[in-house]
């Protein structure tokens, strides 16, 4: 088999690719003006409002989250260094008896 007629099934097959890709990117067009014209600017507004406001309140439970775990730590540090101070005080005055 010589390089042109091997060639040519592949040509073939390209040719219906491409003549199938026009009328899946001229549906693909259609499609998103007609979501484009369906949705008004308000709608539009409106959706971007709902993902800014998800966007807010799931970054302030990040960062509250954050503050828990940093107060919860600084009150396990004061719990235990008061707890080291009462017990040396504990021993001082068990050595002044």
């Amino acid at each position: 088999m010589r390089l042109p007629e091997s060639i040519h099934p592949l040509a073939s097959i390209v040719h219906t690719k491409i003549e199938s890709a026009a009328p899946a990117v001229a549906y693909a067009a259609n499609g998103a003006v007609f979501t484009w014209g369906a949705i008004s600017f308000n709608q539009i507004m409106m959706l971007i409002g709902i993902v800014f406001a998800a966007a807010t309140y799931f970054t302030s439970l990040y960062f509250q989250r954050r503050r828990e775990i940093r107060e919860q730590e600084l009150h396990e540090h004061l719990f235990l260094v008061d707890l080291k101070k009462q017990m040396a005080d504990s021993l001082d005055k068990k050595r002044d008896i």
